[in-house]
């Protein structure tokens, strides 16, 4: 190969440990991104924002159903008279 060759087989490869230099930055931060993400949503030994928006959905739920029950009850208790 010729010394231009040469010099432009460098300045490629150069080129491509840069780009995955580039590449491993971005990895490492999208990395850091999700484990945060999976952290807030899931807890990680705490309680997760998935678990506290069940509970809620649970607790509304029931709420919801016991007034409906008292409801029931007291148009029942009004029409029997």
């Amino acid at each position: 190969m010729t010394d231009d060759r040469w010099a432009k087989f460098e300045q490629r490869l150069v080129d491509i440990q840069s780009g995955i230099a580039e590449i491993r930055t971005i990895y490492d931060a999208h990395s850091r991104a999700i484990e945060r993400i999976e952290r807030t949503l899931y807890g990680n030994g705490d309680t997760g924002l998935c678990t506290k928006v069940s509970a809620i959905l649970w607790i509304s739920t029931g709420v919801a159903g016991f007034t409906i029950l008292l409801a029931a009850q007291a148009i029942a208790a009004w029409l029997g008279g």
